[in-house]
C-alpha cells in the first residue's frame, strides 16, 4: 500500500511551476501555487527557474534528465484541461478532481472556484496537499478533501458520505491517473463515475497508449518516460487502444467528444508563442458525457 505522497504528483507540480515561471508572453497557464508542493531537488529547479537570464536552462537541465516526452505534455494537457472545465462549467456546480494529486484547479481556475470542488486521493498524498494547502495559506472554501485508495475503497460511497448530489451535473477529472491503475480499477473507477453522473455530467481523463506496455506501438520518447517512472516506483500498468477508444467508453456508458495527443492538445498554441516544445503522441487526454 503506498504510504508516501506521489513522487509523479510532485514532479507534475514541478513542470506547472517551471511553465509559471516562464513569464508573460511565453506561458501557457500561470500556477501561483505549484512550486509550493515541491521539496528538495524539484523545489531548487523551481527556484532557479525563476531567475533571470538563467532560469530557462532549468527547463533544458529538466528535459535532459526527463527526456523530451513529459514536461511538454503535461503542460498541454493541463492547459486543455483548463479549458474545458472552464467551458463545461456553465449549469453546473460540482467539480470532481479523481486522483487529485497536487492539483491546483479548485484555487487558481474563476470558473472552478464558483463550483464545489470534491479532491479525491490516496490518503498519504492528500495528506500532503492539505497540509501544504494550510502551510502557505492557500484559500480552501469551496473544496471537500475525498481520501480514497482507488483500489480499495467504494468512490461512490465516500463522494456522497462527503456531500456529492448524484442527482446534480458535474465535470469529473480524472488526469495523470489511469496509467498507474490496474484494468479491474479503471473499470470499476469509470462505472462509478457513470452511476453518478446526472444528465450534464462531462469527463475528461487522460491515457497512454497500450501500445507502449505491450510493444506494439513504437514513440521516440516512450522507452526512457517508462523507465523513468518505473524507477520512481510508480510503472504504468494500464492503457488504451486509441483506436478503440470510442467503444472502450461506448462499452462503459460513455460517448467520447474529444480524444486528442498530447501532441495535438496544445492546439498550436507552442508554436504561437514561438515555442519548440512539443507533447507526445503516446498520451491522450479525452472528453467524454454520459452515453
Amino acid at each position: 500500500m503506498q504510504d508516501r505522497a506521489s513522487f509523479t504528483a510532485e514532479t507534475v507540480a514541478l513542470m506547472r511551476a517551471l511553465e509559471t515561471h516562464r513569464g508573460p508572453g511565453r506561458r501557457l497557464f500561470v500556477d501561483p501555487y505549484a512550486e509550493s508542493f515541491t521539496r528538495g531537488r524539484l523545489r531548487l529547479l523551481a527556484r532557479w527557474s525563476r531567475l533571470p537570464v538563467v532560469g530557462p536552462a532549468a527547463v533544458w537541465v529538466y528535459d535532459l534528465v526527463a527526456g523530451p516526452g513529459p514536461r511538454p505534455s503535461a503542460v498541454a494537457r493541463t492547459r486543455f484541461i483548463d479549458d474545458t472545465v472552464t467551458e463545461r462549467a456553465e449549469g453546473v456546480d460540482q467539480l470532481v478532481l479523481l486522483g487529485a494529486g497536487f492539483d491546483t484547479r479548485a484555487h487558481r481556475l474563476p470558473a472552478a472556484t464558483a463550483l464545489t470542488t470534491f479532491e479525491v486521493d490516496h490518503p498519504a498524498t492528500q495528506a500532503r496537499k492539505v497540509a501544504v494547502v494550510a502551510g502557505e495559506g492557500i484559500d480552501r472554501r469551496g473544496v471537500v478533501y475525498v481520501p480514497v485508495d482507488f483500489e480499495r475503497d467504494r468512490l461512490d460511497h465516500e463522494l456522497v458520505v462527503a456531500g456529492f448530489d448524484p442527482s446534480r451535473p458535474a465535470i469529473f477529472v480524472w488526469e495523470g491517473v489511469t496509467n498507474y491503475l490496474t484494468a479491474e480499477a479503471v473499470d470499476a473507477t469509470l462505472a462509478v463515475v457513470r452511476a453518478l453522473a446526472a444528465p450534464g455530467s462531462v469527463l475528461v481523463f487522460t491515457y497512454v497508449d497500450a501500445g507502449v506496455l505491450d510493444g506494439a506501438a513504437r514513440f521516440p520518447e516512450a522507452q526512457r518516460w517508462v523507465a523513468n517512472v518505473q524507477r520512481a516506483g510508480e510503472p504504468w500498468t494500464f492503457g488504451v487502444d486509441p483506436d478503440a477508444a470510442p467503444a472502450f467508453l461506448g462499452e462503459r456508458g460513455f460517448a467520447l467528444v474529444t480524444d486528442l495527443s498530447t501532441r495535438q492538445a496544445d492546439g498550436g498554441r507552442f508554436a504561437a508563442l514561438g515555442r519548440r516544445d512539443r507533447g507526445s503522441d503516446l498520451y491522450h487526454v479525452v472528453v467524454a458525457e454520459a452515453a
